[in-house]
């Protein structure tokens, strides 16, 4: 009968373990998404800066050149992002309405 009592425990902490990899792994993965989404507004940013203009061999900006720069890069990141994700964009329209 120990026998079977300890095989029963084996088979409970065979299944904590499951269930602690299957989090862990969970967490892995929504780590790499994070990341991986992280690394594409990245790009987006960049491609929006060259679009924009504010690419390459650049000096120094001056006074509000640099304000200019940043928002009409931003409006190019806002425009280019609603083209990949407009859930998101729809959704940010809805929490502003109320």
């Amino acid at each position: 009968m120990d026998n079977g009592h300890e095989n029963d425990h084996e088979h409970e902490h065979e299944e904590v373990d499951a269930t602690e990899l299957l989090q862990e792994l969970g967490a892995e993965s929504r780590t790499q998404i994070f990341l991986s989404m992280r690394q594409q507004n990245l790009e987006l940013l960049e491609i929006a800066a060259r679009v924009a203009g504010y690419s390459g061999e650049h000096g120094p900006m001056k006074g509000d050149e640099s304000e200019k720069a940043m928002r009409t890069i931003w409006k190019l990141y806002s425009e280019f992002y609603s083209w990949i994700d407009p859930e998101e964009i729809e959704e940010d329209d809805e929490d502003g309405d109320e």
